[in-house]
């Protein structure tokens, strides 16, 4: 007697229809993960290029104080410069000096960068330090907008979203 131990049509098409559903609800919430990772990346970096920017006016005063270009500033951030040094852009991210006019960095009169998730993306939205005042001279946070759904929902998930906040 020969015995047969191989799958059915119907148990084959319900493993894949089970790995099916499993992978459309889990997608989603692993390419969220990655733009969340993403996002603390970027809010690294202004931190980083703010510090350098404030390190750069301080003791400085009238037309020169605030730099205008980033090969000024004493850091070296991953990326590509734009040839006027305005812009750094990595892979994600373009990064703008002077950019956030309605965020002054503490001490000084220069405005913050800003970080505008680069497009050809599913994601759209800027990142910059509003430096809230009553805090010392330091931001309380980062800030994040957008005029994309999806994408203020990751502003949302970092808690940084506010509406009708804008950088500029």
């Amino acid at each position: 007697m020969k015995s047969n131990s191989g799958f059915t049509l119907i148990e084959l098409l319900t493993v894949v229809l089970i790995i099916g559903v499993l992978t459309s609800v889990a997608l989603p919430q692993y390419t969220r993960s990655i733009e969340r990772a993403r996002a603390t990346e970027a809010m690294a970096g202004i931190k980083a290029l703010n510090d350098a920017v404030y390190a750069y006016a301080a003791g400085r005063s009238g037309d020169n104080a605030c730099p205008t270009s980033f090969k000024k500033l004493a850091i070296a951030y991953p990326g590509t410069m734009s040839a006027d040094g305005s812009k750094i852009t990595t892979k994600a991210f373009e990064f703008v000096i002077n950019s956030a006019t309605t965020a002054n960095i503490p001490g000084t009169d220069c405005n913050g960068v800003t970080a505008k998730r680069l497009g050809g993306t599913k994601y759209d939205y800027v990142l910059w330090n509003p430096y809230i005042s009553g805090t010392s001279g330091k931001g309380a946070s980062l800030a994040c907008t957008s005029s994309q759904a999806k994408s203020i929902a990751i502003c949302q998930s970092l808690d940084l979203y506010t509406a009708g906040r804008k950088p500029y």
